[in-house]
């Protein structure tokens, strides 16, 4: 088992690396971007931007059907090439025409949209070329699909990464010199995903071939169906505290939250997200092997550990990140911060929890935890918002996605017995809990000085593990193994 867990940690581990070095490619650009945008946006103008990018969000979920999860579950339906291939092409075609389709349903309805959610109908051109938008990049999923699945990390991780750079260019151009603060932003966003929609488009039927199979998108269809409700109702517990904080409280304070939620959530991007790309096609590989269950466990519990290491990081580093970062108006954003990210690391657990729900492909039972968990967190945000605005957002946030992770483990292991190595992942948390609150006491009157001081007590994480007996003989041995080879290159 230690030998097929050593192969898999390492195969993931190259891949992730990839992927999540385009995440923090992806997000250092963002950090650079975010002087421009607080000194040329409002914290209102960044809730309405907000409220646009989810509502649109809420839409592709909708209208998605569920193809792009479909396409990684099918494809290893297939052991021969020309099968997998039909597979790609088909949920290709199929969702480039449910693409036109829902751009030209969606267009007539702009104005009734920027009326409801965002309180002005003159803001309508914002909707018309959000929804454009939506519509010509719906396509670039499933492209991103094919070339997980094929683990063409490198080759993904360039595409995407030249699309941000194309956005964050024509971003400079129109916000900055054009001077057409949020349409400018959406026009850029506009640009960017028509040109790549059409390079991808070419790329893949390149090289899949032109195909479409009735009876495939049919299949395909059906078994996303259910992820529809489930995936809304993931998003209201994700999204919907931005639309209560509009209502209960104002756009600035939807601002500076949704400044602190991304923040918080950048766990997601440096760790959940690659790891979620390499490790969600591979699991269907190890299902039918004897030492599956070992791997899965192993595997998460190294998930765990990096991801609690960098959600600590961003917690202890955000009052300091912010303040160097933005300008004044944007300040208290970091409040929400540590919430978010913790809520990040727990949300992140039900994406191993759920294996056995989706290797027996009972993605009703997704639906069903998704949709109580919905009318939950609705719920708290009524409660929690009206009277606590942005912290109760956050509490709402993290209450719902312990719900979650819990209901997940516990409808999945019935399905198939899911081992996780519980004593290590406390051992993960309780450490990592201890240096938050040590680290947090830091302070110099300088945000030069505090930032440094800070992560270095954040890095004494492996330290402190180690005297907690965290890792095992073997991985201590590993450890000296690899410490002593790195040292032999550099003498």
């Amino acid at each position: 088992m230690a030998e097929s867990v050593g192969s898999e940690v390492k195969l993931v581990a190259r891949h992730g690396s990839i992927y999540g070095l385009a995440n923090l490619l992806d997000r250092a650009v963002s950090f650079i971007m975010l002087p421009v945008y607080t000194r040329f946006l409002s914290p209102a103008d960044y809730g309405i931007l907000e409220l646009i990018y989810m509502t649109t969000n809420v839409i592709l979920m909708v209208v998605g059907l569920g193809i792009q999860a479909a396409v990684s579950r099918f494809y290893f339906d297939y052991e021969d090439q020309e099968g997998r291939n039909k597979v790609v092409s088909t949920a290709f075609v199929g969702y480039g025409g449910i693409a036109i389709v829902t751009t030209l349903v969606l267009l007539p309805f702009t104005g009734l949209m920027a009326e409801h959610i965002l309180d002005s109908r003159d803001l309508i051109d914002y909707f018309v070329v959000a929804v454009l938008t939506l519509g010509v990049g719906m396509v670039i999923p499933i492209g991103a699909s094919y070339l997980r699945v094929q683990l063409k990390s490198i080759q993904l991780t360039v595409f995407m990464f030249a699309k941000t750079l194309l956005t964050v260019g024509l971003n400079i151009y129109f916000l900055v010199y054009a001077g057409m603060g949020v349409y400018g932003i959406l026009v850029a966003s506009l640009i960017a995903e028509a040109l790549f929609a059409v390079i991808m488009t070419v790329y893949v039927l390149r090289q899949t071939g032109f195909q479409f199979d009735t009876h495939m998108l049919k299949e395909m269809v059906k078994f996303g169906l259910p992820l529809i409700p489930s995936s809304m109702s993931a998003y209201v517990v994700h999204a919907s505290d931005r639309y209560f904080i509009k209502e209960f409280a104002s756009m600035s304070l939807t601002g500076l939250y949704s400044l602190g939620y991304k923040l918080g959530m950048l766990v997601s991007q440096f760790v959940t997200s690659p790891f979620i790309q390499v490790w969600n096609p591979r699991r269907f590989e190890h299902f039918n092997r004897g030492d599956a269950e070992q791997i899965y466990a192993r595997i998460f519990t190294y998930f765990v550990f990096f991801s609690l290491f960098v959600g600590m990081q961003i917690s202890i580093l955000s009052k300091d990140i912010v303040q160097l970062i933005t300008t004044e108006p944007f300040w208290p954003a970091y409040k929400v911060v540590p919430i978010i990210a913790l809520s990040s690391v727990i949300f992140s657990f039900h994406y191993h929890f759920q294996v056995g729900i989706v290797m027996k492909k009972a993605t009703k039972y997704i639906a069903y935890i998704n949709l109580s968990n919905a009318a939950i967190n609705l719920v708290l945000n009524f409660i929690l918002i009206r009277k606590y605005d942005i912290w109760g957002a956050a509490y709402a946030t993290l209450i719902c996605f312990i719900y979650k992770a819990i209901v997940t483990y516990y409808f999945s292991n019935r399905f198939y017995p899911i081992i996780v190595e519980w004593r290590r992942v406390f051992t993960l948390f309780l450490t990592a809990g201890a240096l938050y609150f040590v680290a947090i006491q830091v302070e110099t009157g300088s945000i030069y000085f505090n930032i440094p001081l800070k992560a270095a007590v954040g890095c004494l994480y492996v330290v402190a593990l180690y005297f907690t007996r965290f890792f095992s003989d073997a991985e201590k041995a590993k450890l000296k193994r690899v410490i002593k080879t790195r040292k032999l290159e550099f003498d």
